[in-house]
């Protein structure tokens, strides 16, 4: 999707390059992510979006776009079972990314709240909901691999959900 044009993009670059050039973030890359993508770049993919959506909507695009790429800093070895690592991975992603940066509140609560509503803590902020939202579309086209027909009647029901969460 976008891994490689995010290079070039110099503003990104200042938020979140240091966290890229990251020795033990890098090790995502052999971290298989929905069968076909690796961690490393469904990060990279999630964060630039992110970077994208909430500069448009003129939204805390550098706490939003460092948190998206967190997101799924974890290693599948950090947990038992699938189950555990889906619903508890955002507590580790916080802990593994305190250990190579410092976090935000506003940053915590967007990783910790990206699974909603499956397993994540309610979204407290507009960013959380667009990590939360990005990284489910761009979950779905990883799964489907690239399929956009498939993809534009998940992201319409996305859209639906996402309407839903906002109007309780």
């Amino acid at each position: 999707m976008f891994c490689g044009e995010e290079m070039e993009n110099k503003e990104y670059l200042q938020i979140v390059g240091d966290l890229l050039e990251n020795r033990k973030f890098n090790k995502l890359k052999q971290e298989k992510h929905h069968h076909n993508s690796n961690r490393f770049n469904h990060c990279v993919d999630v964060s630039y979006m992110t970077y994208n959506v909430c500069k448009k909507l003129k939204l805390d695009y550098e706490s939003a776009t460092k948190a998206a790429l967190l997101h799924d800093f974890f290693f599948d070895d950090e947990f038992k079972n699938k189950r555990k690592r889906m619903l508890s991975h955002p507590e580790t992603a916080i802990k593994n990314a305190k250990k190579i940066t410092t976090l935000s509140s506003k940053e915590e609560s967007i990783i910790v709240s990206h699974m909603y509503p499956i397993g994540g803590k309610m979204p407290k902020n507009i960013e959380s909901i667009v990590v939360d939202v990005v990284d489910d579309y761009v979950s779905l086209k990883e799964k489907l691999g690239g399929d956009l027909k498939s993809l534009k009647a998940a992201v319409n029901f996305l859209f639906v959900l996402t309407i839903n969460v906002l109007l309780r």
